[in-house]
Parts: C-alpha cells; sequence; structure tokens
C-alpha cells in the first residue's frame, strides 16, 4: 500500500507551482502578441481601405459634390480603424501636389482643404495618392515580470502604408 509521508507532503503544490507559472506567463504573453497583431492588421486594413477610397474621389471631384476633405478622409480612417484611438494614430496623405501631415490624426479633423489635390493636373494618367499611418503599441507585459519595478519596455512602432492611382 502506498502510505504518506512527511517527505512527500507538499510535492503536488510545488510541481502545480513550478509549471503553473510559466504557462501562466506564456499565456499572457500569447494574449499580447495576438493583441498587437490585431492592431496591425487593423491599421493596414484601415489605410489600405481609406486610400481605396480617396482614389475614386481624384481629378474628377475637384468642386463638385464628390470631392473630398483633409477632415472627411482623416475620419473616414479613423472611422475604419476600430480600436485604435484616433489620438495615437500619426497619419500622412500624400497626393500629386501636397503633403498633409495629422500628429495625431485628430488635428486634422478641422481641415477643410480639398484631399487628394493635384493642382490643376487633372488629365496626369500616372496621379496617385498614398496614406501612411503608424500607431505606438504598447505591451503592459513587464508588469508580469517581478523584481524589475520601474523597468518599462520601449513601444513598439506599428506602420501600413498604401498608394492608389487616381481613378476619377
Amino acid at each position: 500500500m502506498f502510505r504518506h509521508t512527511s517527505s512527500r507532503r507538499g510535492q503536488a503544490m510545488l510541481e502545480f507551482t513550478l509549471v503553473a507559472l510559466p504557462f501562466l506567463f506564456v499565456i499572457i504573453s500569447l494574449f499580447w502578441m495576438s493583441l498587437g497583431m490585431w492592431e496591425y492588421h487593423t491599421l493596414a486594413e484601415a489605410v489600405n481601405y481609406t486610400t481605396r477610397t480617396a482614389s475614386v474621389h481624384g481629378a474628377g471631384c475637384a468642386g463638385q459634390t464628390c470631392a473630398t476633405t483633409v477632415e472627411s478622409t482623416a475620419q473616414a480612417l479613423a472611422a475604419s480603424a476600430i480600436g485604435l484611438p484616433p489620438g495615437q494614430l500619426n497619419v500622412t496623405l500624400t497626393s500629386t501636389a501636397s503633403t498633409v501631415t495629422c500628429n495625431p490624426l485628430t488635428s486634422c479633423y478641422s481641415n477643410s482643404a480639398a484631399w487628394p489635390s493635384l493642382a490643376g493636373n487633372s488629365t496626369a494618367s500616372n496621379a496617385s495618392i498614398s496614406i501612411a499611418a503608424t500607431f505606438q503599441f504598447s505591451s503592459a507585459i513587464s508588469v508580469w515580470i517581478p523584481g524589475l519595478g520601474s523597468e518599462q519596455f520601449n513601444p513598439i512602432t506599428l506602420g501600413a502604408q498604401a498608394q492608389e492611382p487616381i481613378v476619377f
């Protein structure tokens, strides 16, 4: 028969601790890595969608009701970037005639200038627009490292860029 001896007391608790703590760390790390990848994918999709949308409101829309502005483009990007705070997005809108920098994106919410702008070059067959955006991803994994006190990891800059020809 199996007898419990005093030398075996606490063995299960020790084994659980030795396995559970690293496993918990792996699970939390996996969560933060997944969150970072989701934020990158959201940023890339929002930039691609906004660039495609803006490319059909180019030269042929100048002075018409289909014309867009920096403000409408910035708000469209913010609406597409679900879960990413617009105040933490840095965006550069580039067209043939102008480059508009929105650092952060919310700073362009009151910019009523027409964009994309081709500066009268409405027949250019190679006219294109570009939108580039960056977002700072900060992981909270440093909370789970005991003994480091105020140690902080540097944020990771997630970036996305899309370019489309003006088709209208």
